[in-house]
């Protein structure tokens, strides 16, 4: 008996393949969406911490206003657990091609920040350099020669021209948008290049690498390394703070000696030529020849150079400060983030299509059920049935889902941000804990559904159970009551709106599948929006300028003359602002430190020209005046501030200073501050430091034309950097491009989730209903007619669906929104007109597909066999 009800368990499973297929795919969504959008933001982290230990990033940069001696390195090593090397850097402007080069030091003695050959070799000999793998996508080649003789004036190194024998990719610089700026030419670096150390002229080395040992098994990232980071870090400033003074008169005695030695050969020198002259005499003949003068008044100055020696200042960068460290952080929290709410939502629908699907189920095999309770079977013989075939469904549905979530949706979305960095083999491990509560979840939602609803029919006695169960009765449903609508109702829109109601289950389950559904596909369009959005609205309508100046000094009346006659030749050159900007953090109990830029334009009534105050929800235009700031409305969100309310800042020097609030405007990305000269008078006591200057074009230059203009103002020695707001636009477009692809997979694998539901119920609901089904079409009713009689009843769900589902997908994108974004960042709460349509039309898409599958097994319908007495 027992091997009959084993292989009448399995024969179920072969009978009723669309349903168990059915519950097993919504299973597999749930657990892929779910432990894929777990998975991925640790995976990527991983990743870039497995290149990172593998490549050893160092976790320090030390650099020195006087330069890294032997000493130095010394004395960094002198702390227990501290790694140091140095190593030569020296930045080279290519006049002819407008293209700025970071050159180091490399060889295979360095343990520290190994570079990966992307194709060649490393250099081995002294005319031999090795360039970035992004100086190949600008056309460089191997076997090329690579000059720069007239483009290093100082002669820094002991050869101008090199062969290009490999390219490489370095875990200093991840990302492929930006290798940092620097001091000459345009202020921005292109690409870096690796040579060997015997190539460069300089006495000392321009930085050192620091390792510490305590951070080996910490993962980059971990809150664990950032910890330890920051100790170290403090640990290493004050060592270097200490042995400061003792390293100035260290250098001053050497260069001392020096020096010494070199007046004596000079005195030696001097005197062997003209020996027997009194002090008066040879001060005379020093006059008479210009040589020996200038030789004194060289020495002279060397003396007084020794004398005003200053202690080194040392500045300590870690690795958050490498480009694209800490985005690529970043974005791999705003991945996992998503995995707060959609993969629940995956799980809720699950377990309700599932509750519905085994209800069908065990309404089917009520007779069988009880068959067996009258032969004696217990209970949970029984329910094995019902139970192995949900276990089966849902185990399957969830080993497909961790394998394909573990594994395919990480290397799909790490893809995406692919042309963002360098960092290639994602690694995908399976974690225990998400897969433990995947399965937990998964089971509850099939196994749990069949149990909740077994539990009733197992303790019904068999005489029931072996008689079909009384058909519901009809009710009035509430429109029948407004006779006005009811009265113009056709007979088939009647029973329609009636089957409807009457099984209640069916409808709600239907519309909350529908609806939940269609809300993440109005969360992904509507996240694709709001993210997609913020670029225009903050590089166009937001912030009119294209480029700032920034000087070494605030310039004098004569310096600002030239500058501005400079910038008159530039062809599509259209106004300036002298702004003073200066940085400051604000802070408070459950806020982090949050880095603002205070900006005070030297002229207000033309600052509107430069960019815009708007209220986001009025649209409002706003205006500084002398009684408060402006802020932007992320800020004021962070420290819940209200026109009106203060706001108390820190300066970089410690001191705390309180702004009043004047008005909040429309901003999407970093903090800011603008008063008037005059307020800021008042607060600081001060008079603002003109330092910056906004550029504005008539139209954006192209990015040829920017490098143009960069390097011929970066020739004004007055002039520290200028940058184009074309490259942080650049930079977040790609970051957006890359979220698309990511809201794609969610609005596919919803639609799909669509699909399933929608293929379940309908199959749910022609199976509940073959007998009706059958006596109409003997009553003669047409194969068509009787299509429409289904799909109507689906059509209206699917509308009602639809709309609960807009409803629901606004708030689910709120709250997305609020989850994704970052401190110094907002994105627009907007969802466009069109995205609404786009959800709806896919669900409706779905809903067609489905009913094109269910026509041809209406038509199919055995009219006899579905007639036949249950009893």
């Amino acid at each position: 008996m027992r091997k009959a009800m084993r292989r009448s368990n399995w024969r179920e499973i072969r009978q009723s393949k669309t349903r168990f297929f059915s519950i097993l795919g919504i299973i597999f969504l749930g657990v892929a969406f779910y432990v894929g959008l777990r998975a991925t933001g640790p995976d990527m982290l991983k990743t870039a911490a497995s290149y990172y230990k593998k490549q050893n990033l160092a976790d320090m940069r030390v650099v020195s206003s006087l330069g890294i001696s032997d000493k130095d390195i010394d004395i960094i090593k002198e702390i227990e657990g501290v790694k140091a090397e140095g190593r030569y850097f020296k930045d080279i402007n290519l006049s002819k091609k407008n293209q700025i080069f970071r050159i180091f030091s490399y060889d295979t003695k360095q343990s520290m920040n190994r570079a990966v050959v992307t194709q060649g070799r490393l250099p081995r000999k002294p005319n031999e350099i090795v360039l970035d793998e992004f100086a190949r996508k600008k056309g460089y080649k191997l076997n090329q020669n690579f000059e720069f003789t007239a483009d290093d004036p100082d002669k820094a190194f002991n050869r101008q021209n090199f062969k290009i024998v490999g390219f490489v990719k370095s875990p200093e610089f991840i990302e492929n948008i930006s290798r940092g700026n620097t001091m000459i030419g345009k202020g921005s670096i292109d690409c870096f290049a690796f040579i060997l150390p015997d190539n460069f002229t300089q006495a000392v080395y321009s930085e050192a690498l620091v390792e510490f040992r305590n951070l080996k098994n910490s993962e980059a990232y971990s809150n664990q390394y950032k910890r330890k980071l920051k100790q170290n870090k403090m640990k290493l400033k004050n060592q270097l703070k200490q042995k400061a003074t003792e390293s100035l008169a260290e250098r001053k005695i050497e260069q001392q000696v020096l020096l010494d030695q070199e007046k004596e050969k000079f005195q030696k020198q001097t005197a062997l030529n003209f020996s027997g002259l009194s002090s008066e005499q040879f001060s005379e003949l020093a006059v008479s020849h210009p040589e020996i003068a200038r030789q004194l008044e060289t020495i002279e100055k060397q003396q007084k150079k020794i004398d005003s020696l200053a202690a080194p200042q040392y500045h300590l960068f870690i690795r958050s400060e490498n480009p694209g460290y800490s985005e690529y952080e970043d974005n791999a929290k705003r991945i996992s983030s998503l995995a707060s709410v959609f993969p629940w939502i995956f799980f809720l629908i699950a377990a309700l299509v599932t509750l519905t699907t085994m209800t069908r189920m065990v309404e089917e095999k009520r007779n069988e059920l009880g068959t067996f309770k009258a032969l004696g079977y217990r209970n949970g013989e029984i329910a094995e049935k019902f139970l192995l075939y949900a276990t089966l469904a849902g185990g399957l549905g969830t080993l497909l889902g961790l394998a394909v979530g573990f594994y395919l949706l990480p290397i799909i979305i790490f893809n995406a941000y692919g042309q963002l960095y360098n960092i290639e083999n994602v690694v995908t491990p399976w974690y225990l804990n998400y897969a433990l509560i995947a399965l937990a979840v998964s089971l509850v939602c099939s196994v749990g559904s069949a149990w909740i609803v077994l539990r009733y029919d197992l303790q019904t006695t068999p005489a029931i159970l072996m008689q079909p169960r009384a058909p519901k009765n009809g009710k009035r449903i509430f429109l029948e009551r407004l006779t006005f609508i009811w009265g113009r109702l056709s007979f088939s829109q009647k029973v329609t709106l009636r089957n409807l109601f009457r099984y209640k289950q069916r409808m709600l389950m239907t519309v909350i599948g529908i609806a939940g559904c269609m809300s993440m596909i109005i969360t992904g369009f509507g996240l694709r929006d709001s993210i997609g959005e913020i670029v225009t609205l903050q590089f166009d309508k937001l912030w009119h300028y294209q480029g700032t100046t920034v000087f070494k000094a605030v310039p004098s009346a004569k310096e600002e003359e030239t500058y501005v006659s400079e910038l008159n030749t530039f062809s599509n050159y259209q106004d300036h602002l002298f702004v003073s900007i200066e940085a400051f953090t604000a802070q408070k109990a459950d806020v982090s430190k949050q880095e603002i830029s205070l900006s005070v334009p030297k002229e207000i009534n033309r600052l509107d020209t430069f960019l815009s105050f708007r209220n986001r929800k009025t649209g409002k235009i706003y205006s500084l005046d002398d009684k408060g700031v402006i802020i932007n409305e992320k800020l004021a969100k962070l420290f819940d501030l209200r026109k009106g309310s203060n706001l108390e800042i820190k300066s970089v020097s410690g001191n705390m200073y309180s702004v009043k609030v004047a008005s909040i405007a429309e901003n999407y990305v970093g903090h800011f501050i603008y008063m008037t000269p005059t307020y800021y008078q008042k607060i600081f006591n001060n008079q603002p430091k003109y330092n910056t200057d906004l550029l504005l074009f008539s139209n954006e230059p192209s990015k040829r034309i920017e490098d143009q203009m960069a390097k011929q103002l970066m020739e004004n020695p007055d002039i520290s950097n200028v940058s184009f707001m074309s490259k942080s636009k650049n930079a977040l477009k790609d970051t957006v491009k890359s979220l698309n692809i990511i809201m794609w997979v969610l609005i596919v694998s919803a639609g799909l989730l669509a699909f399933i539901v929608l293929y379940n119920l309908t199959n749910i609901n022609i199976s509940e209903r073959i007998r009706e089904l059958s006596t109409i079409k003997v009553l003669g009713f047409y194969d068509n007619e009787v299509i429409r009689y289904v799909y109507r009843e689906n059509i209206l769900l699917t509308l009602m669906g639809i709309l609960l589902g807009l409803f629901l997908g606004k708030i689910e994108h709120r709250y997305i929104l609020q989850t994704v974004e970052l401190d110094m960042t907002m994105f627009s709460p907007d969802i466009q007109p069109l995205s609404y349509i786009y959800a709806s039309m896919i669900t409706l898409f779905f809903t067609l597909i489905v009913g094109i599958i269910m026509y041809f097994r209406l038509k199919k319908i055995d009219m006899i066999e579905a007639l036949k007495a249950n009893d």
